[in-house]
């Protein structure tokens, strides 16, 4: 029950990350907040790091200094980072020539893209029911995205391919597999040290991004807001859905949290329509039935990992 509740928590950190980024663009441009953000949750997470180790009693200079000692651990990290960093990317070029009603129910096929990934790399066959289970969710997903955005099926004008659709697509796929990698590279750290390393890794990649194609001189620095959002989308989602994320894909796996996420569009759609006082607009039956199927396969899902999990550990005994 506790690891379910953190799969809700994380889910809705990441929803709320899509509401205070949301904020952030008049303060300054996407590819500079993601670069900042990830630089601060580094220079952050490093002293917590160094208190982790110091309560542990292990030695610091060792510890920082084993990191490193691994090339082919940094080369799985520069692959995880550079999947997310890839993703950010993806997002901000392909919003140029689409939309976001696109890119959100696009966003919805990741947990599908995840599944295949985790199928042809880490060879887990997932069972019928399980798949079903994925397809209803990014149905369900998609209902409650069209239902808050006033989408009709008479509404010719409501989704519509464009050609940065194809761009988020392959934005999606680099998602997914940043989740599966973790799970298949991460298990030699720590959440911790895991996290602090994507960070690292991602504000490398970045750093450089940000420098060309940011628009730094256009960054409000001096702006009240630009620090409080900054600050928040740092600390609550940056550096604990990092660690969240590592933690969850370890012990529930990636493809649970892969699954958790859709109920993003429901977090998003509640704390919109309750800021903005109008709770009773999502009382339709095109958001009922989305948050049914969001029901149901949450249910399928995580019924099947739980049988998979146990299985698994009687295997295991037996051994």
């Amino acid at each position: 029950m506790s690891s379910f509740f953190t799969l809700l928590l994380w889910a809705w950190l990441m929803a709320s990350s899509f509401i205070v980024s949301g904020h952030m663009v008049e303060y300054a441009s996407p590819v500079a907040t993601s670069a900042f953000r990830f630089l601060l949750a580094m220079l952050i997470m490093l002293p917590a790091l160094l208190f982790s180790w110091q309560r542990a009693r292990l030695n610091k200079t060792e510890q920082f200094k084993a990191l490193f000692a691994s090339r082919q651990r940094l080369f799985h990290y520069v692959v995880i980072s550079g999947a997310l960093v890839g993703f950010f990317i993806g997002l901000f070029v392909a919003l140029q020539s689409t939309t976001p009603l696109n890119t959100s129910v696009l966003y919805t096929l990741v947990p599908l893209i995840g599944v295949m990934i985790a199928r042809v790399w880490l060879k887990e066959v997932a069972p019928l029911w399980r798949v079903i289970g994925f397809v209803l969710g990014s149905i369900g997903a998609m209902t409650v995205l069209f239902s808050t955005q006033g989408f009709s099926v008479q509404d010719n004008d409501g989704f519509q391919w464009h050609s940065g659709d194809y761009i988020f697509v392959g934005a999606c796929f680099l998602l997914a597999l940043h989740v599966v990698s973790v799970q298949k590279w991460g298990r030699s750290l720590g959440a911790l040290s895991g996290a602090f390393m994507i960070m690292l890794f991602g504000t490398l990649w970045l750093l450089p991004i940000a420098l060309i194609w940011g628009e730094l001189d256009q960054v409000q620095w001096l702006s009240q807001g630009f620090w409080i959002n900054v600050l928040y989308l740092t600390v609550f989602t940056t550096l604990f859905t990092f660690v969240l994320q590592q933690r969850l894909v370890m012990t529930v796996g990636a493809s649970r949290l892969l699954a958790i996420s859709y109920t993003i569009p429901v977090w998003v759609a509640l704390f919109t329509a309750l800021t903005q006082s109008r709770l009773l607009s999502l009382v339709d039956w095109p958001f009922a039935s989305g948050i049914v199927f969001l029901g149901v396969a949450l249910f399928l899902i995580d019924g099947n990992l739980s049988k998979v999990k146990l299985a698994h550990g009687s295997n295991s005994t037996s051994k």
